[in-house]
């Protein structure tokens, strides 16, 4: 078991005990234990998978940031991180398509890059909402 905490620089979206994390970083998926060694990563955008001591298992979407870990602590700061049980699915949807409207409109190489990287938060955003739904 170690301390887990997912934070944004807005808010806590979780704190507490947890027996298993799975995290996407950008050099891929990590998995966390209790006792895992000391590391520090970049986060990359995917769904952050949490397992607390009751054996519940929660999902919670996140956009950049780090990942910190030491003595059986786990810190989660992220650019942008939200629970998948309230990303609407309607507005995920509408949100991605507007990022393809612009991208599509988009004439210069810098305005495209920064365009295809909110394209890519906004199809996981659209994913993770829909696993939210069917899990229910």
């Amino acid at each position: 078991m170690f301390d887990l905490s997912v934070i944004t620089a807005e808010n806590a979206i979780f704190q507490g005990k947890a027996i298993a994390l799975s995290v996407p970083t950008v050099t891929g998926e990590v998995g966390i234990l209790t006792g895992h060694r000391a590391m520090i990563a970049k986060l990359d955008i995917g769904g952050l998978r949490v397992t607390n001591v009751d054996k519940e298992e929660m999902t919670i979407f996140v956009a950049g940031g780090y990942l910190e870990v030491n003595n059986n602590k786990v810190t989660v700061l992220a650019d942008t991180a939200e629970n998948i049980e309230q990303i609407a699915l309607e507005q995920a949807m509408e949100a991605r398509k507007k990022a393809e409207e612009m991208l599509a409109q988009s004439t210069d190489s810098v305005s495209a890059e920064k365009l295809k990287q909110e394209l890519r938060i906004m199809l996981m955003r659209e994913r993770l909402a829909n696993i939210a739904k069917y899990r229910d």
